[in-house]
């Protein structure tokens, strides 16, 4: 108990002094953690017509294993990212694509976020737990990433590229 306490302040303190704001996020009776008036995306803008032929918002973008190392668990499990022409994006792992959908909204921390294009590079905006397990404190994170033809390669900490697809993966 003192471990877990001593670590989450340690996070927390962390955290605090990397000058990142915590957001308190409480969650709906299923569970699912839903933005509030004080934990809102700051992209409010909507695509243009132009940033929407840089994007298909018709495909799924599932991510391909490439440009660094890789376990067998992501390889079997790649994360997906639909665009939604709203400015919104859904994310997921195909093993999850379908499950879990019952509750989350646009406004769950969990459905994924929101973007935004300028020329050729995309921003990602979404809500993470400040710490791991079950926590009411969470941050917004920003990164940056290309478009290049029918991929897009984002700066998550580690690059991980995306391939535009009409049709899933085989489960």
């Amino acid at each position: 108990m003192v471990t877990k306490f001593f670590s989450a302040f340690i996070t927390l303190t962390f955290l605090y002094s990397c000058g990142q704001k915590l957001y308190k996020i409480e969650k709906d009776q299923f569970g699912e953690p839903l933005l509030n008036h004080k934990a809102q995306y700051s992209f409010i803008e909507k695509p243009s017509k132009e940033d929407l032929k840089k994007i298909d918002t018709t495909a799924y973008y599932v991510q391909v294993f490439e440009r660094r190392y890789y376990n067998e668990d992501e390889m079997k499990n790649p994360r997906i990212i639909i665009f939604h022409n709203d400015g919104y994006f859904r994310e997921t792992s195909l093993l999850a694509f379908g499950k879990f959908d019952e509750h989350k909204g646009k406004n769950s921390v969990y459905y994924g976020g929101k973007y935004k294009i300028k020329n050729n590079e995309i921003f990602i905006e979404n809500f993470r737990p400040a710490s791991p397990g079950k926590t009411k404190w969470y941050i917004r994170r920003i990164f940056k990433g290309n478009i290049e033809n029918n991929k897009i390669i984002l700066n998550v900490g580690l690059v991980s590229v995306f391939e535009k697809r009409k049709n899933l993966p085989v489960k």
